[in-house]
């Protein structure tokens, strides 16, 4: 009797089956993505697969996407708006779609700031997030199929600057000439083609160094080879009378293939690294008024 009202139970729930259409839905999300929220119909995203039978009775083909994004706790940073969402058609079998079309970035809203933050870089801040899709009916009333899936947005860490240390003194009879500027590369390795620019800037007098990088135009500002972390300047300019002696302040900035700033945990910054401060000597200079002031002494 017990194996007869499973029958039963079981014949049921076939039957329910075969009235009602069935929709299954696959999230293949890529764990890191392209940072670019435009580049999410690249298939190396990942994509959406929408499986469709339809039922005997409800056959209904007609859906709608309601897209939730969330951060790592779980908090809502973007919902999208179910009456504004396309209706999709689905064909029997089988239906693939691109991350692009699931995400729906025109119709997702977002804070001020997230929406800020997207418009000027294209991309999310750093960190961890999930992706929840839910299937509704062309009404917007019925969830028909619902799948979540994590994602992160790597945040990088800048590159350290080697040389010129901070607060050396270059001699003004080499650095008329040349100056090497050396740094580490940027952690982790980027799958994206990264390059630097080496950015120098002089403090004028009255000014802190901070003042300098943020309020003058460089004196110099240009990419270094692509795969090196080192650039030679020869900077043509009269080190040995009125530029010697003076300090400047330079930096690295790292830019992504599409020239963007690279995105650290301090997004301000704009890719640039902890600068560095040095100075412009005239040891002939410093070697005279060494003399002077021993003749000085010796009268």
């Amino acid at each position: 009797m017990k194996n007869y009202r499973l029958l039963l139970i079981f014949s049921m729930f076939l039957m329910m089956q075969t009235l009602n259409a069935q929709i299954t839905l696959n999230l293949a999300l890529n764990p890191r993505p392209q940072p670019y929220l435009a580049d999410w119909m690249n298939p190396v995203n990942g994509q959406m697969i929408i499986s469709f039978i339809p039922g005997t009775v409800l056959n209904d083909p007609n859906i709608k996407i309601k897209t939730t994004l969330m951060d790592q706790s779980r908090n809502i940073v973007g919902i999208s708006n179910i009456n504004a969402s396309r209706v999709y058609t689905l064909r029997q079998g089988v239906n693939q779609f691109t991350l692009a079309d699931a995400l729906q970035i025109e119709n997702l809203m977002l804070p001020g700031n997230v929406r800020n933050l997207l418009q000027r870089t294209g991309r999310l801040a750093a960190g961890d997030y999930y992706l929840q899709l839910e299937l509704y009916n062309a009404g917007g009333d019925i969830v028909r199929a619902k799948q979540v899936a994590r994602f992160s947005v790597i945040s990088y860490q800048l590159p350290v600057l080697m040389q010129p240390a901070n607060e050396a003194n270059l001699d003004a009879h080499i650095a008329q000439n040349m100056i090497t500027f050396r740094w580490t590369s940027l952690i982790p390795s980027s799958a994206e083609q990264t390059f630097y620019r080496v950015q120098v800037f002089e403090i004028l007098p009255g000014q802190t160094p901070m003042q300098a990088l943020r309020g003058n135009q460089p004196i110099l500002d240009e990419p270094a080879m692509r795969g090196t972390t080192q650039f030679i300047w020869q900077p043509n300019l009269p080190m040995q009378d009125s530029t010697a002696n003076h300090k400047f302040i330079w930096t690295i900035q790292s830019m992504d293939a599409k020239g963007i700033p690279v995105p650290s945990m301090d997004m301000t910054t704009q890719g640039r690294s902890e600068p560095a401060v040095f100075t412009i000597v005239n040891q002939t200079s410093v070697k005279g008024g060494e003399k002077q002031n021993e003749v000085l002494k010796t009268h």
